[in-house]
């Protein structure tokens, strides 16, 4: 790799995505998606990385790909003029790929990091049977006709299974890399589901594919070439380049296919070596079909990280189902029932502040004397609304049984949905023995926090209320000249309408009661509102200080506690990301 910033993207999408094949596989109900997952990546390091920057003069490489017993060596055999492929009717006999070289050519497989990303290359012979992340090359000479004097023919591991099985992998990993794709399919299984799923995958990606129809009855070939195209052909996304026929071969014919097939297996390899005739012209328009299939699927690619993150985005929802349920009730059982009495020491001294100072204490002090049964009366109100009140519940307990419920539901939700995905069964699992004790040594940080920060907002909002007219002298004398005046006036009015007679000494202190009742209204409903406002603060403070930190905390704690879903978060963004500048790449290196 040349470290240009087209090799960059292009080896780091090819990371990010045999990461998201690895975690793929990891979960049985997606590990069957991994098989686009690892054919998307040996199209960005086999196809559009060589592209961009490989040498021009590699080799071309033709794939033999098929079910089992469909004739699979067979065919491999015919391309290289030789009996080498290992012929065997157990289903999944071959288990890796194996190349072939003709033993005089040039041909030298690519030594770069990506080439056929974790499939190491065995240095002894071994059967096709071996069942490891292991590739193998067997040198063979073939006839005049044979292919591999042009391109390495690889053999490869059958389509068995759509199930994750270990050989499935190294069978993507060889198509990815292939310039050509040889399909194989009796005449009995090639409308068979599994094959067939493979096949609409492969033609996705704008491989060139020619299909082998084999086993037939020579005059049933017309017929089954027919139905072939009917049945499967229309159902593909696209069609395969070409379809042939080659009908069922006698014992003597499988004795010596290549020289006993006569006109078979010329068409085929006729076929096949015109397909190849023009190598960077397919490789070209290979790398941009593989660019558009990567972004053409890059929502079904990412699917298994988008389920993991649905998965995660449905505790979030939990945790903050499980806040707004917190939240609501310490505003329904603190908050609203809490009087903040340094309020009403607050409210005690604005009413003392609007008494005359000076010499007017002794005006003062008489009205006092005046109002002495409306203190009574309301001594005797307090006292008895104090007795029908109910005691307020401090506010940590009330705190901490609301985080107990919180914690409590979450745990619920967390066996409830063990067995739904491996993010809920994590959660379960870690939740009693390592989640619960940092919840509450956070709790009890945020708390301590929390209560010096609402202390210093009550006193500060309490002490405003009498502390600004403190500082401004000429608005407290306005107010008390202004109380001072409504009790001459009241009085006044007393004494003028009745004259100075026995009621006087109902109707005086009455009209005095009044005017200090305007006052003490005028003074309760401005420390009211401050109480209120405090209390609206307080319910704001709790949420930033405590209840969003938590929140926070509890929803990041699958990442917290497995880097996995930090990364998934990652790959949805930087994949697309990715896929676009390989785009612009290519479309720039074609127009150069």
């Amino acid at each position: 790799m040349s470290g240009t910033p087209s090799s960059l993207h292009w080896s780091l999408l090819a990371e990010n995505l045999s990461w998201l094949e690895a975690h793929c596989r990891q979960q049985v109900e997606t590990a069957s998606d991994a098989h686009a997952l690892r054919l998307a990546s040996s199209l960005v390091r086999n196809v559009i990385g060589p592209e961009l920057e490989g040498p021009r003069d590699r080799p071309k490489h033709v794939a033999v790909i098929g079910g089992a017993g469909s004739g699979k060596s067979t065919i491999a055999n015919f391309l290289m003029g030789t009996v080498a492929a290992e012929a065997n009717p157990q289903a999944g006999f071959t288990r890796h790929p194996v190349a072939y070289m003709d033993g005089r050519s040039q041909w030298q497989l690519p030594q770069t990091p990506g080439f056929l990303a974790a499939l190491r290359l065995l240095t002894h012979p071994a059967p096709s049977s071996l069942d490891e992340d292991v590739y193998q090359v067997r040198y063979v000479s073939g006839d005049e006709m044979s292919l591999l004097r042009e391109c390495i023919v690889w053999d490869c591991p059958d389509m068995t299974t759509w199930a994750a099985t270990g050989y499935v992998p190294r069978l993507m990993e060889i198509c990815g890399l292939a310039d050509l794709l040889v399909y194989v399919a009796s005449d009995e299984r090639y409308n068979d589901e599994i094959p067939t799923r493979f096949l609409s995958l492969l033609l996705e990606t704008g491989k060139t594919v020619v299909v082998v129809l084999t086993k037939m009855r020579e005059a049933e070939v017309a017929m089954i070439l027919e139905h072939f195209h009917e049945e499967v052909g229309r159902k593909m996304p696209r069609p395969p380049t070409t379809v042939l026929a080659i009908p069922h071969l006698t014992a003597e014919q499988l004795a010596d296919p290549i020289h006993r097939t006569g006109n078979h297996r010329w068409n085929l390899v006729h076929t096949i070596r015109n397909l190849l005739n023009d190598p960077g012209t397919s490789r070209r328009r290979h790398a941009e079909n593989a660019v558009e299939f990567l972004r053409l699927h890059q929502e079904k690619l990412l699917s298994v990280a988008k389920m993991d993150l649905i998965a995660l985005e449905r505790w979030s929802a939990v945790v903050r189902e499980g806040q707004a349920i917190f939240e609501g009730r310490y505003q329904r059982e603190y908050l609203n029932a809490e009087r903040f009495p340094r309020f009403d020491e607050a409210m005690v001294r604005l009413i003392d502040l609007m008494e005359l100072p000076g010499v007017g204490r002794f005006i003062s002090g008489a009205l006092y004397v005046v109002r002495t049964p409306y203190r009574w009366l309301k001594s005797m109100l307090q006292k008895s609304l104090s007795r029908q009140a109910t005691i307020a519940v401090p506010e940590r307990p009330i705190m901490e049984a609301a985080l107990d419920d919180w914690l409590h539901q979450l745990g619920v939700e967390a066996r409830r949905r063990s067995g739904t995905h491996p993010i809920w069964g994590q959660l379960c699992q870690s939740f009693e023995t390592s989640m619960l004790p940092q919840v509450r040594d956070i709790f009890e940080r945020l708390f301590r926090d929390f209560q010096l920060a609402i202390a210093e907002d009550v006193e500060k909002t309490s002490r405003a209320i009498y502390a600004e007219l403190e500082k401004d002298p000429t608005r407290l004398n306005v107010i008390r000249g202004g109380k001072l005046a409504l009790d001459v006036i009241s009085i006044g009015a007393v004494l003028m309408a009745g004259g100075i007679n026995i009621w006087d000494v109902a109707l005086v202190p009455l009209a005095a009661s009044v005017s200090q009742m305007i006052a003490e209204t005028l003074g309760w409903q401005y420390v009211e509102s401050q109480r209120e406002a405090i209390r609206q603060r307080q319910g704001q403070l709790a949420r930033q200080m405590i209840l969003e930190p938590l929140s926070q905390w509890l929803q990041a704690w699958p990442a917290k506690s497995d880097s996995t879903y930090a990364t998934l978060q990652q790959l949805i963004v930087q994949v697309p990301e990715q896929i676009e500048e390989l785009h612009r790449s290519l479309r720039k290196a074609n127009a150069a």
